[in-house]
């Protein structure tokens, strides 16, 4: 039996009740392509896909989107299963994250129903996001669910920006240089300079993560962990690009690590240099969302 979205609070409008099973299959295939939809591309692929014709005002789309939220989180309570909410990776454009109407739907996936979300929202919801992502074909038996049809996923290059060639790979291992030994001594003495990201006593040199790697530098607090990729001024582009994947391992392993241990997932990872990236090692940091730092050039003397 199909889901009754009379039934729904949030599908209380004959538009509403209209849209909201169209919503369902474009939001699966984004889940599955593992990016999020704004609510100006949401009204577009309505419209294309289902031939709604787009609302002038956007924010109209909060509440159908708000009740698909509302059915997954019933899915979950019904099934025995916390399964991830949907309705977080339709995001303001302006942002990059959900408006404040998915905070309260979304509080039913955490450890801690949410309790912690007021002062790490962003932490909590890009988990949450990230878990959206990570569910994979389990959408298609929450989309029979719902009694919503398939879209097939897009596969290969998003026409959405130019493509930035990957790094060249390096052959061989290459021993630490006095001045990528000088900058890791450096920021471990100088906290204040990461000062954006926490407040911080001294850093650890050399430590090790569940993954196996081992980061150049450590930060740790009671609220915030911070890893740190360092590269010297002698770096190519290919190196520091390198630095910049392994800052999104490195972030990606320590919100894991807290999410082990039941802890706000909001550990994070910066790459410092002691230049200036190149303007296509600039583009994929934007593009990946990855924090730079630059320090002066005597952080690599000793």
């Amino acid at each position: 039996m199909a889901y009754d979205w009379g039934k729904n609070g949030l599908a209380n409008t004959p538009w509403r009740r209209d849209i909201v099973p169209d919503i369902v299959p474009i939001l699966i295939r984004r889940a599955k392509e593992g990016r999020p939809i704004t609510y100006g591309d949401l009204a577009g692929e309505l419209h294309r896909e289902f031939g709604h014709l787009p609302k002038a005002r956007k924010t109209l789309y909060g509440p159908p989107v708000g009740a698909i939220g509302v059915a997954i989180r019933e899915l979950s309570d019904r099934w025995g299963d916390r399964i991830p909410p949907i309705n977080t990776i339709v995001v303001r454009a302006s942002t990059g994250f959900p408006g404040v109407g998915a905070d309260e739907i979304a509080h039913y996936f955490f450890e801690d129903n949410g309790r912690g979300m007021k002062k790490n929202r962003d932490a909590y919801l890009l988990a949450a996001m990230d878990a959206v992502y990570n569910y994979g074909n389990q959408w298609d038996r929450v989309a029979e669910a719902l009694g919503a049809p398939g879209l097939e996923p897009a596969t290969g290059v998003i026409d959405q920006g130019e493509p930035i060639a990957l790094p060249d790979l390096p052959t061989g291992h290459k021993p630490e240089s006095d001045e990528h030994m000088a900058i890791k001594a450096w920021i471990c003495d100088r906290p204040k300079w990461l000062a954006a990201f926490g407040r911080f006593g001294a850093g650890v040199d050399e430590r090790y993560i569940s993954s196996g790697d081992r980061l150049d530098a450590y930060f740790d607090s009671e609220k915030k962990r911070l890893a740190v990729e360092v590269k010297t001024s002698k770096a190519s582009d290919a190196e520091l690009m390198r630095g910049v994947y392994q800052c999104v391992k490195y972030r990606a392993v320590l919100r894991a690590e807290e999410l082990a241990l039941r802890r706000v997932p909001n550990g994070d990872a910066v790459l410092v240099c002691t230049r200036s990236p190149s303007r296509k090692t600039a583009a994929l940091i934007k593009r990946l969302n990855v924090n730079f730092l630059l320090l002066p050039k005597e952080a690599e003397k000793r």
